[in-house]
This record gives structure tokens, C-alpha cells and sequence, in this order.
């Protein structure tokens, strides 16, 4: 269920920045889903013409034990 929500946000959006999107990703997944907290990796493939890939990765949210993230 996460994955095609996901898909669907992503398909449908117009995000400059992977770091927008990965945001608004991160809030999608913990307020429709409730999840408490999260790691999010986001990628976006040859965006530079000599990598393969760059992107963000973001921890949001509550972990387990009280560490808040984000």
C-alpha cells in the first residue's frame, strides 16, 4: 500500500528539488500511514551527467527509545 501511494505522489508530482520531494514523501508515508518514524533514501538517476545517481537520504519522526528525528 506504502509503494503505490508512493508511486502515485511521485507520478503526479512536479519537484524541482529531491529534497522537496523527499520531504513531502517522508510526511506522506507518517500522516496517512501513521508511522511514527522513518528513514527515506530518494535517488534521482543521471541527474549529473558523470553519476550514476544522487540523491538524499532523511531520518523524520520518533524512533524507538525517544530519539526524535528531524
Amino acid at each position: 500500500d506504502v509503494s503505490e501511494r508512493l508511486i502515485a505522489f511521485v507520478e503526479n508530482s512536479e519537484y524541482q528539488l529531491v529534497e522537496t520531494l523527499a520531504e513531502e514523501c517522508a510526511a506522506l508515508v507518517m500522516n496517512e500511514f501513521s508511522v511514527p518514524w522513518l528513514r527515506l533514501q530518494l535517488g534521482k538517476p543521471q541527474a549529473l551527467s558523470r553519476a550514476a545517481d544522487v540523491g538524499i537520504i532523511i531520518e523524520r519522526g520518533v524512533r524507538q527509545g525517544g530519539v526524535d528525528c528531524g
